[in-house]
């Protein structure tokens, strides 16, 4: 699947909707959604911090960027419901390019009531994009998605996309067949196309990662984390289906699942907005066996009855084999939010929580913001069906992986120091991408990347070999390659 093409008409409409905000974004700091509660629409606050880890975790407030409240050129306006716990959650786009979140195009001061029970061809449910340089994007209005009706209550929650520009992946919930998790096009389009072949139409928070997209729910047996489909699908009729393990009954005193932060393949970390008293509250370490998910364990803030503190927004970020989360967690005794942070030691690792919403407003979404990928796609594949699959932005002390995927023979994943682009069998056309300096016999390769300063700048090839998979290539056996990535470490 090539999800890469932009067309002439995108690019023009980010060209032609871009309004800049108050200056760019660092990596390595978070951002907090904020928004004002009550029973009104609120205009939204991406708020930047800067974050300290010793010798005590701090924030530092960076700045505040306002998402427009009022049209301008090919923008709309971009508000949330006050009160509605359920919106507002961010996402980086797998180049890490790009902030993405959704709301409405509405007024601030709009009543709740109004917005929830609109459909989206009245009040468009729109995605905002804002990139590392501080430019705005809200030009994309959609009128077909998350339509609510005097009984039933529609809004869109989250947004996801791999490049911030040429496509999107909405979740949320609607009337009849609005809700879902939906794709949209690209930047200024205004339709959308519903992906999930039946249940859960009511969806939480979407996400991507390695290649698969996924979506979080707390509805009938759907109670966590979810695939869409497999891979990143951009056609309906898509098998929603819950991760092994996760719990499939009890109702949402079981699982509550907001959003998620993947640290590896077999890791990931879930927000749980369970209310004081229960078990599984909070933030949740989900890791897998080979065949089922089981929590390891969970953290929350005093574990009383009354303190018991849930979480909605979580992201974090691995380096050395160490993962920190950040979330965004509710204190239910005195109606607030707050920003927390845990650095994973265990079960019994302290979570500290650096700010607390001011009064009258509420934190929603965060995330942390990594260097952005180096990653490059290079065509090369012949023969076969076999596709490669490439996760990572090539930090110090991060991993990144490799996937051969759907392989009809033995898969073969190939690392190099330096760019062959030679034939590998002079009677076909494949090109085998990197230098022959590691050669691994497995669909999926990680390669961690030492925290050696001496390795900035360094590019790196990888491709996938599918071998005695038939194909055009027979020299020296039959074989296939995949298309190969480099990556420049930083």
């Amino acid at each position: 699947m090539n999800l890469r093409t932009t067309t002439t008409s995108l690019l023009l409409a980010a060209c032609t909707a871009a309004l800049t905000a108050q200056g760019p974004l660092t990596v390595g700091n978070l951002v907090v959604v904020t928004v004002n509660t009550g029973t009104n629409t609120s205009a939204v606050t991406l708020q930047e911090y800067s974050y300290t880890a010793a010798p005590t975790p701090t924030v530092t407030p960076v700045q505040a960027i306002v998402l427009p409240t009022a049209p301008a050129g090919a923008n709309r306006q971009f508000t949330i419901r006050g009160a509605a716990t359920s919106e507002g959650y961010l996402n980086v786009s797998n180049s890490g390019t790009h902030l993405v979140l959704a709301g409405y195009d509405a007024p601030p001061g709009t009543a709740n009531t109004a917005i929830e029970a609109s459909t989206a061809a009245v009040v468009n449910r729109v995605i905002a994009t804002v990139d590392f340089t501080g430019t705005i994007d809200t030009s994309t209005a959609i009128t077909d998605a998350y339509d609510g009706t005097t009984s039933f209550q529609g809004n869109i929650r989250a947004a996801t996309s791999l490049d911030g520009i040429t496509g999107f992946w909405l979740s949320g919930t609607g009337s009849g067949s609005s809700g879902g998790v939906r794709y949209v096009g690209g930047l200024g389009q205004s339709t959308s196309l519903l992906l999930n072949a039946g249940a859960p139409s009511n969806c939480r928070v979407v996400g991507l990662y390695d290649g698969q997209l996924y979506t979080t729910s707390a509805s009938t047996v759907y109670l966590g984390v979810c695939t869409v489909g497999t891979g990143i699908p951009t056609t309906g009729s898509q098998p929603v289906t819950l991760l092994p393990g996760f719990p499939a009954g009890g109702g949402t005193t079981a699982g509550s699942a907001y959003d998620f932060f993947w640290a590896d393949q077999n890791t990931v970390y879930v927000a749980d907005d369970n209310s004081p008293a229960s078990t599984v509250g909070g933030i949740s370490k989900w890791t897998f066996n080979g065949s089922l998910w089981s929590r390891a364990y969970r953290w929350t803030v005093n574990l009383t009855p009354t303190s018991n503190w849930g979480a909605r927004g979580i992201t974090g970020f691995t380096r050395d084999g160490v993962t920190t989360v950040w979330a965004t967690m509710n204190d239910n005794a005195n109606g607030t939010t707050n920003l927390v942070s845990v650095v994973d030691t265990g079960a019994g690792a302290t979570v500290n929580v650096l700010a607390t919403a001011a009064a009258g407003t509420a934190f929603r979404g965060v995330r942390f913001l990594a260097k952005p990928t180096t990653a490059i796609r290079f065509p090369a594949a012949c023969g076969g069906s076999a596709d490669i699959r490439f996760a990572g932005n090539g930090e110090l002390g991060t991993d990144v992986r490799t996937t051969v995927a759907t392989p009809a023979g033995i898969p073969l994943v190939v690392y190099g120091t330096t760019h062959l682009g030679v034939s590998v069998d002079p009677t076909c056309s494949c090109v085998l991408g990197p230098s022959l300096d590691i050669l691994v016999a497995s669909a999926v390769s990680t390669l961690s990347i030492p925290n050696n300063v001496a390795l900035v700048g360094v590019t790196l090839y990888t491709q996938g070999i599918d071998f005695l998979a038939g194909g055009v290539c027979n020299n020296p056996l039959p074989h296939s390659l995949t298309d190969y990535y480099s990556f420049t470490v930083q």
